[in-house]
């Protein structure tokens, strides 16, 4: 499968590090904004943010799911750790690994290819929507850019099932 890059450095403007994959250049945009929010965030607004609860959850660029060219993000929650990977549909994907804390994921980004880490922090803004079958029918929490998906492919879950730490 063919990966898409991005002619970018890192944060540090490291010229000696790998151009990162188009759709984790896309994340990475995304969490930069969601950074910039959480930090102008109440600390108020933030204690009434909801952690994620034990479960499967699906996040897309677009609210319908296999859109080619969106980004999807499919992980599953137990207590506070996560595992799951980023994708996009017909191209490769990379397996995502981290922490959840009541208002943010504390994520490492794995690229498939070279097993480079890419950690980030994406903050859990307060939720409207509530998508069935998800979160037990509770408001999700918000991950900027993205709108939660209720049902999961089998190729969601076969990249749940292929990026679980042994």
């Amino acid at each position: 499968m063919a990966t898409l890059l991005l002619s970018a450095t890192s944060d540090h403007g490291a010229a000696s590090r790998p151009s990162m994959p188009l759709y984790l250049s896309r994340i990475a945009t995304a969490l930069a904004a969601l950074v910039g929010i959480w930090a102008m965030a109440s600390q108020e607004a933030s204690s009434q943010v909801p952690g994620l609860a034990d479960g499967t959850y699906l996040y897309g660029e677009s609210p319908v799911a296999e859109t080619v060219g969106a980004t999807y993000f499919v992980f599953e929650v137990s207590g506070t750790q996560l595992t799951g990977a980023a994708y996009q549909v017909s191209s490769s994907f990379d397996c995502v690994y981290g922490t959840v804390t009541p208002s943010a994921l504390d994520l490492t980004i794995v690229d498939a290819y070279d097993q480079t880490e890419w950690p980030h922090r994406v903050a859990l803004l307060p939720g409207e929507a509530t998508v069935a079958g998800m979160n037990g029918g509770a408001p999700l929490p918000t991950l900027e850019g993205m709108s939660p998906i209720a049902q999961l492919s089998p190729l969601d879950h076969d990249l749940l099932a292929a990026c679980r730490m042994p």
